[in-house]
């Protein structure tokens, strides 16, 4: 099974300026995200996804091919995973005859992922023949959806699910496992990319990652703790 790796990087960032290209720990946090591909066993091949020449040079220079620049329509801030990942398989398919069995999405927000999670990921698809492979991380206490609420008619507290209304789960053990994406790998097969509406499709199974792997960057605040976990594993 081919499989190809796709980092998506777009211009600008609401939250943080640049901040693909914004140095973490003296690196670019793409860097990071490129070398985790550069070091997998199981990738066929990885490209980066990005509308802004800036971006471009930077992931050349730190190892990754940039075969095109994005499109200006799929590079905005509403556009579908699903139409960078197609633009991307369609350009390389037709300018070089190149069709891998499937398409992984390498978000370089997530500094702390590694090959080994990207091929346990690609291993899982196989043995699976699933449609997907998605990383996910178990949400527990706080985070656990049945013990959260919607805000209704001003400050007015109602339960997110009908289910944790019943005040059943009082205590955290007895809260049901349940599990939330958190964007370090996604591996879809390219039949189910193209044929299915709902672009994971019907099999999608769960690779599951510790806390410490899952952390994505999306704010000033996400940025310094990345900064404090890496100085404490001595990155």
């Amino acid at each position: 099974m081919q499989v190809l790796g796709i980092i998506p990087a777009r211009c600008g960032s609401k939250r943080v300026k640049d901040k693909n290209i914004k140095l973490l720990n003296g690196r670019p946090l793409i860097e990071y995200t490129i070398d985790a591909a550069v070091q997998s066993q199981g990738l066929d091949r990885f490209i980066v996804s990005t509308d802004c020449s800036q971006i471009a040079d930077v992931c050349r220079k730190a190892g990754a091919e940039v075969p095109f620049l994005r499109p200006a329509e799929i590079a905005n801030d509403v556009a579908a995973d699903k139409a960078y990942l197609l633009h991307a398989l369609d350009f390389l398919k037709n300018n070089e005859g190149y069709a891998p069995d499937a398409v992984m999405i390498l978000r370089p927000t997530s500094p702390f992922k590694t090959a080994e999670i990207i091929d346990k990921a690609i291993e899982l698809l196989k043995k699976s023949k699933a449609d997907s492979v998605r990383t996910m991380t178990l949400s527990e206490g706080v985070f656990h959806p049945y013990w959260m609420y919607k805000k209704m008619n001003g400050d007015r507290a109602i339960p997110f699910s009908e289910e944790a209304a019943s005040g059943k789960f009082y205590q955290s053990q007895l809260l049901p496992e349940v599990y939330r994406l958190n964007g370090v790998v996604d591996i879809i097969s390219v039949n189910t990319l193209r044929s299915s509406e709902n672009m994971y499709g019907d099999d999608m199974r769960i690779l599951e990652l510790e806390e410490e792997f899952s952390l994505d960057i999306d704010t000033e605040f996400d940025f310094k703790i990345a900064e404090l976990l890496m100085a404490e594993r001595a990155y």
